[in-house]
């Protein structure tokens, strides 16, 4: 019975222990969505959302209503003018300059509640208030002990000489940081306007309307406040600028500096002012309360209003915000997860201070940050867990090899006992790690080291593995190159990647190849691709035809003397003429038999076997070798060496017998396509590298197509000269050629019809080392 691979189990584990992630993920959605609503609705984390609001409204710096004026009760005051409080009379006088000066409203935020020494600096206060005409008195809540005592009101003297009544409170958070004001606040019922917003009433009716008194229903005792209102801070104290009491009240002052303004008087002096720590100053340099009004009452002007979003819509956009992330998460790497969840952080933080500062609307988020911190930690949790799961599953698999490389033997180093599991995990992985290195090595080793060429494609035809042989026969190591060569064989079904199939195809490049196909299938049957062998059968190619050639000189060329040397024996007689014609035939079956070993012993030479060789003594002796010849044909030869060839600077290593029977060759072909009276010039120069042997004759020259195929075996060239037929078997100037690329040098023709040819052998200096 077959047993299943281990890939294939493996992959049923995997489906096993990942068959729950979407439950796992739903349950972190959950938790995590629940916390940001939970904290978003019930305000577990104000904290944060106080120092991240009071962090926003640091940032933002807002121009200060230029309508707005600050009268301050400071220390040169309080030194020129003497210890508080001052008599009524003085402030009379301080509304009086403010009524020359032109001021539009004055607020003061000085409590008038209990009569003075001097009835007649009452009389005198409450008199420029009327003249003023629109003059705003403070209206506070009377503490008893520690429970309210109802409204302290000014004096009736003052409250009917008061234009208007605004209470002054200003809220504390449980931080103790002033943050906002109750617009409309009174015992019972929310009768009384903000100091701020009824000196709005009176400078501006129209901007006031928007902020109308509320409901008036009559409650139990307490004091009732109406219309939560957060402070636009424009910076820290000081953003308003002051001008000194006393200042006014001797008219230092620039006259257009309280022209047709709202002029807030108030205590900045240290000890005697109502000071409060703002977001824009916090606990060390705490805002004096008339600023805060004179703050409050640009903001009501100029309709800078911070709403605050209604936690039934902060609540689900808290939960939305985290589920969105978590979603990102599902399907997203360790690296996005990380970058996604800081991310998200960054935008929310970034979103609700925008609000802020840009449109003046405050979104808590503190519920929409924890849920967003927690469900990364949780995630990255639970995909941890699944994922150690997994690796243990993968790792006893591991343990079993099994395939056609499960008996490779991959020894490694004992591995000692781990006390921590996670640290004896990670030393299993290391193992594995290694042997996976260790056979994808002894792979690509094995791949890279065939003696034939290997490609794997994948299904889609494109190469995905290739070998170096395969790039050395195709010619190319481009994948691209390799697979358009392939996809241009001649496959018996025409498909590509094909299935079982052999072709013989010859490339571009002279290469004759056996190229086979089999195809890759996975487990279930699927395609994977195709495999591809390539066999360089060029050399056998070769060998095939040298066997014919030789078939065909054996029974052709050599057979034609041997066959005329029994005829000539079988004739009864002959005389010398008989003698002198079996002799021709002889020599001729001998030369042929002589230039097929010569041939053969070039084409077997081997460099180790090369010694020093004169070059210069060596063209001299070649043509001793063939003066008789030429002489007898009446031609004249002629040699010529170069200077620098004296005292041995033309000494190659090579085979002496080889390259002198290479040069005997150029001069017996030379000799053989003269004519008579022309001359044959044998030269030895030098040349960048080596050496050149130069044979030229003043023949009849070598037609262009006849020059293309004189080097191969059995090539003879057609015609003949002057003296009748040219006979031969075509392997001089194979020889020739076979020497020359032995020794690392080249032969070459330079041929004209009619001009003669010149065939000129190089050898290098370094031939053979």
């Amino acid at each position: 019975m077959d047993t299943p691979v281990p890939a294939a189990r493996a992959l049923s584990d995997a489906r096993g222990l990942f068959g729950g992630p979407l439950v796992e993920w739903l349950a972190v959605v959950l938790l995590c969505g629940g916390l940001a609503a939970g904290a978003s609705w019930n305000g577990w984390l104000w904290r944060i959302d106080t120092l991240l609001y009071d962090a926003a409204m640091t940032t933002q710096r807002l121009p200060a209503d230029p309508a707005v004026a600050v009268v301050a009760i400071d220390d040169q005051s309080l030194g020129e003018i003497g210890h508080w409080p001052w008599p009524r009379a003085v402030h009379a006088a301080l509304i009086e300059r403010l009524t020359a000066a032109g001021a539009r409203v004055v607020a003061l935020d000085i409590l008038f509640a209990e009569p003075s020494e001097s009835p007649a600096g009452d009389a005198a206060l409450a008199n420029a208030m009327r003249a003023h005409g629109r003059v705003v008195l403070p209206v506070t809540q009377g503490m008893r002990a520690a429970a309210s005592a109802g409204e302290a009101w000014p004096l009736p003297l003052f409250a009917k000489a008061a234009a208007a009544i605004g209470h002054i409170h200003i809220e504390l958070d449980p931080d103790g940081i002033a943050r906002s004001v109750y617009l409309w606040e009174g015992m019972r019922r929310p009768a009384h306007p903000q100091l701020a917003l009824a000196a709005l009433g009176l400078f501006e009716p129209s901007a006031a309307a928007q902020y109308a008194v509320p409901a008036q229903t009559e409650a139990d005792e307490g004091w009732r406040r109406e219309a939560w209102f957060h402070i636009p801070f424009i910076g820290p104290p000081g953003s308003y600028p002051y001008i000194s009491y006393v200042d006014v009240l001797r008219g230092r002052f620039e006259p257009e500096a309280l022209a047709g303004k709202v002029v807030f008087v108030g205590a900045t002096a240290v000890g005697m002012s109502d000071i409060v720590p703002t977001p824009t100053s916090g606990h060390a340099r705490p805002m004096p309360g008339v600023e805060v009004h004179a703050t409050l009452f640009g903001a009501l002007r100029g309709d800078m209003v911070v709403q605050r979003v209604d936690r039934a819509l902060v609540a689900p956009l808290a939960a939305l915000t985290v589920s969105v992330l978590l979603v990102l998460m599902l399907r997203a790497g360790p690296r996005f997860t990380m970058l996604a969840g800081f991310t998200f952080l960054f935008v929310i933080l970034l979103a609700s201070w925008s609000l802020l500062t840009v449109e003046q609307w405050w979104l808590p988020p503190s519920g929409a940050l924890a849920g967003s911190l927690l469900a990364y930690p949780l995630w990255s949790w639970r995909r941890l867990e699944a994922a150690q799961r997994y690796l243990d599953a993968e790792l006893a698999a591991l343990g079993q090899p099994a395939g056609p490389l499960g008996g490779l033997a991959l020894p490694g180093p004992a591995m000692a006992d781990a006390i921590d599991p996670f640290r004896e995990r990670i030393e299993l992985v290391r193992e594995a790690a290694r042997r996976e290195r260790a056979l994808q090595r002894f792979t690509a080793d094995t791949l890279e080291g065939l003696p034939v060429g290997a490609l794997v494609t994948g299904p889609d035809g494109q190469i995905r593995l290739a070998n170096r042989q395969a790039g050395l026969l195709l010619g190319t190591a481009d994948a691209e190159a390799q697979r358009a060569l392939l996809a241009a064989m001649p496959w018996p079904e025409g498909g590509f990647p094909p299935g079982e199939a052999s072709v013989e195809v010859d490339l571009p490049d002279g290469h004759s190849l056996l190229v086979s196909a089999s195809p890759l299938a996975d487990e279930a049957g699927r395609p994977l691709g195709a495999v591809f062998g390539l066999a360089d059968i060029g050399p056998i190619r070769a060998a095939q035809r040298s066997r014919e050639d030789m078939m065909y000189f054996l029974s052709h060329d050599l057979r034609s003397p041997l066959s005329a040397l029994l005829t000539l024996l079988a004739e009864p007689a002959g005389g010398a003429k008989r003698e002198q014609r079996m002799a021709g035939h002889a020599r001729k079956a001998l030369g042929m038999a002589d230039d097929l070993l010569r041939l053969a012993r070039a084409e077997s030479l081997d460099p180790a076997g090369f010694a020093e060789v004169p070059l210069e003594m060596l063209v001299v002796d070649a043509a001793d070798e063939v003066w008789a010849n030429a002489r007898a044909s009446g031609i004249e030869l002629h040699t010529q060496v170069a200077p620098e060839a004296g005292e041995d600077g033309a000494c190659v290593l090579a085979d002496r017998e080889l390259v002198f029977r290479a040069v005997v060759n150029l001069l017996s072909n030379a000799i053989k396509y003269s004519s008579a009276g022309t001359e044959i010039t044998l030269a030895l120069v030098p040349v960048p590298g080596g050496w050149e042997i130069a044979v030229s004759d003043q023949g009849r020259g070598i037609a262009p197509e006849e020059q293309e195929r004189l080097f191969q075996r059995f090539s003879r060239v057609g015609g003949s000269n002057a003296r009748g037929a040219v006979g031969g078997i075509g392997l001089g100037l194979l020889m020739v050629r076979t020497v020359a690329e032995r020794h690392g040098g080249s032969v070459r023709v330079h041929s004209k019809l009619g001009e003669g040819s010149t065939f000129t052998l190089f050898l290098p200096e370094e031939a053979g080392r």
